[in-house]
């Protein structure tokens, strides 16, 4: 996989991100992310095992109750197993809604729903059948996420991504992860 590409989408991204920090209650910020992927499928956790990483940079909500905004972000899912390959690029818009009635709360709970597009980039021998898939394309994902901020920096969320299927691999899964947001917009 060439980084051309990956450049153009991060210059996107943060294109992006700073468009929508224009937003008039300039609620939001760009973060990073760390976490781990957790692949639902049982062919695909046989193929590359259990977990993989995830890397991300988006926009985050730093709004107060009742306050949301549209956040873009987009993540890098990468997972390495039983000589395979896996490497998913979302970029996602949602809406990150905050719950609670006090601005001053140091814990509080959100929902963010979100749609977009995937790149994949795989190298995949299925174990079960012996026959070798690998292929870049794009791909449609959407899911949920929820979690909590804590203070105005620190996010902790778990999101259900559901992607395209493709070559008859399942990549949806569940990831967990921690956020900081280094800047407001």
């Amino acid at each position: 996989m060439t980084i051309k590409p990956l450049i153009a989408i991060s210059a996107l991204a943060f294109a992006a991100s700073s468009a929508l920090g224009q937003q008039a209650n300039n609620s939001t910020g760009v973060g990073v992310s760390v976490g781990v992927y957790l692949p639902s499928s049982s062919q695909v956790r046989a193929d590359l095992g259990n977990q993989g990483l995830q890397i991300g940079l988006g926009g985050t909500g730093t709004g107060r109750p009742s306050e949301g905004a549209i956040t873009p972000e987009y993540t890098f899912i990468i997972d390495n197993g039983n000589g395979n390959q896996l490497f998913i690029l979302p970029f996602t818009y949602g809406y990150e809604y905050h719950f609670g009635s006090d601005s001053d709360a140091p814990i509080l709970p959100y929902v963010r729903p979100f749609l977009g597009v995937a790149f994949y980039d795989y190298s995949i021998t299925d174990f079960a059948t012996g026959v070798h898939s690998a292929t870049k394309q794009l791909g449609a994902t959407y899911g949920l996420e929820a979690g909590i901020l804590l203070g105005h920096k620190i996010k902790l969320s778990a999101a259900y991504n559901y992607f395209t299927q493709t070559n008859g691999f399942s990549f949806n899964g569940l990831s967990l992860s921690a956020s900081y947001t280094l800047f407001n917009l």
